[in-house]
């Protein structure tokens, strides 16, 4: 249990009691925008969200300007929350900046309150390559497998996500049955290469953006939009901008009038355009385009053509 101490600022720390906690989230903040326009998988999110967190099982509720924690009492796991939501991103000056684009200025009124998630980058570099050519629910049974069969017990009883020590050591076999399919062998080897020492999961975090992108497009799996999810939601990196279907189709048609455009233009447009907030620029476009777009053959839940993959470079 963690007391509420009446001289902590709320805005720097949570008050708790009885195991609930208040977190500040500054409008215009909004906690279930955030959580479930695509950056991270496993939140249940209605009016409230749900999910996991430190192997704890949390329920989060906002109610204004405030977040209600249930589910966790320790101050230090409350304060990798806090750090894990952005609930202190400046996001009034973020989108004010971005609404001086002619297009962001008619879409933010409908996106507002969208923060990026500060991932760990272990996690959401394997979430991110199961995503590939995948859809939700099939990207959340399999690291819910990954978790239940590699996971270590948490205090409560709920596993935390599997270390790539315990998935290096994994048989393709067993790991197909976690129905990772065509994607066993990626995960493998990546986990391999950074439990042996082969690959530094620190390194892109201090490299610069491009430099960054091209350590991670070495790595089994990982292709062009696999690897700007996970520089953008795992390491910070505000330049990436990741092109699915339905930011691809939300550029072209607002940008480039409707004319067919390739990946990497629309990244090198995105990236002159919005610099350091191509990131949030992507995650607002994505939002609005998959509200609107929805309706569209074709598309999975995650924003990928159905189609047969050939290999990881060709993504």
């Amino acid at each position: 249990m963690v007391a509420a101490d009446p001289r902590r600022r709320r805005s720097d720390a949570a008050v708790t009691a009885r195991s609930v906690a208040v977190l500040r989230a500054p409008a215009p903040y909004d906690l279930v925008r955030t959580l479930s326009c695509g950056q991270a998988f496993g939140w249940r999110c209605e009016m409230s969200a749900a999910g996991v967190f430190a192997g704890r099982r949390v329920s989060l509720r906002q109610c204004g300007e405030e977040i209600t924690v249930s589910g966790l009492d320790d101050e230090v796991v409350l304060l990798r929350l806090r750090h894990y939501l952005s609930v202190d991103d400046p996001l009034v000056e973020i989108e004010t900046t971005l609404r001086q684009d002619r297009v962001l200025r008619v879409v933010i009124p409908t996106t507002s309150g969208i923060a990026i998630l500060r991932q760990d980058p272990w996690e959401c570099l394997v979430s991110f390559i199961i995503s590939a050519f995948n859809n939700i629910p099939k990207i959340e049974l399999t690291l819910g497998k990954l978790v239940d069969r590699f996971g270590e017990a948490g205090p409560d009883g709920v596993r935390t996500f599997p270390t790539a020590e315990a998935l290096a050591e994994a048989s393709l076999r067993t790991l197909r049955a976690c129905v990772l399919g065509y994607r066993a062998p990626y995960v493998r080897d990546v986990a391999r290469q950074i439990a042996r020492g082969g690959f530094d999961l620190d390194a892109p975090g201090w490299a610069p953006y491009d430099e960054a992108r091209t350590m991670l497009l070495a790595l089994p799996g990982v292709g062009e939009k696999v690897a700007d999810c996970v520089l953008l939601f795992g390491y910070g990196k505000g330049e990436a901008f990741p092109v699915d279907v339905w930011v691809k189709r939300a550029v072209e048609r607002r940008y480039f009038g409707g004319r067919t455009q390739s990946e990497r233009r629309i990244r090198e447009f995105a990236r002159e355009r919005f610099g350091r907030l191509a990131g949030y620029a992507q995650q607002h476009l994505f939002t609005y385009a998959r509200s609107r777009l929805r309706r569209s053959s074709g598309v999975t839940a995650a924003g990928a053509r159905r189609r047969t993959p050939r290999s990881p470079r060709s993504r």
